[in-house]
């Protein structure tokens, strides 16, 4: 009799140390589905983009750090009164609102000025020189005329003042001067040929006002 009740309680305590395996089993599964959860939807989390404008690059990418994002910078522009490193762009927007990891794309001042190739215009016409140079950057042009036969061709290039040679490299959207030929009438052309020939040969006959 006392074997047969042994036996019985060793049966209940079994089922019930089986109950509480199972539940403490689902437990912990119940407690790692939400924690699998709360780190998969914080993943996924939106985060507003702030105003990177006139910041430094490096302040930027901190602000960017603290909120799960961070700055790539894409491109630089030198502008004389810009303050070299500060933003001056981005991509996206301030206001946006995007996920957790994601890279800002920003622009700054350069601290040096880019450096640009001018091209040989020798014997190109005004409009082509002037559209070609324009198209590079550089928008403050000047022309500077010398007499010639013919009209509105490009003789050279000038930086301070100084001719450029084919190819040679100067600060990007600095001023240039376009050194051109301007066409002079033929009866000027005529009147300048004939003043050279007089004060080169005086006319027979003339009286020397040196003798006297």
């Amino acid at each position: 009799m006392r074997k047969k009740q042994s036996q019985t309680n060793c049966f209940g305590g079994s089922i019930i140390k089986n109950l509480l395996m199972i539940a403490a089993s689902g437990l912990l599964l119940v407690l790692l589905a939400l924690l699998f959860l709360h780190v998969y939807t914080r993943h996924g989390q939106q985060v507003e983009i702030p105003s990177l404008e006139g910041l430094q690059a490096g302040e930027a990418n901190r602000l960017l750090r603290a909120k799960g994002l961070h700055a790539e910078i894409v491109d630089s522009v030198y502008f004389r009164d810009g303050v070299p490193g500060a933003v001056i762009d981005q991509t996206p927007k301030a206001g946006n609102k995007v996920k957790e990891g994601r890279a800002i794309y920003i622009t700054i001042y350069s601290r040096t000025p880019q450096m640009v190739a001018v091209p040989g215009l020798v014997d190109y016409s005004i409009r082509q020189a002037t559209a070609m140079l324009t198209s590079m950057g550089f928008s403050q042009i000047a022309l500077e005329e010398i007499p010639s036969e013919y009209e509105g061709l490009v003789v050279a290039v000038k930086y301070r003042g100084r001719i450029l040679v084919a190819e040679e490299k100067v600060p990007a959207a600095s001023p240039l001067t376009l050194v051109v030929t301007k066409a002079m009438e033929s009866d000027s052309l005529l009147q300048e040929q004939t003043g050279n020939e007089h004060r080169g040969n005086p006319e027979e006959g003339a009286i020397d006002d040196t003798f006297f």
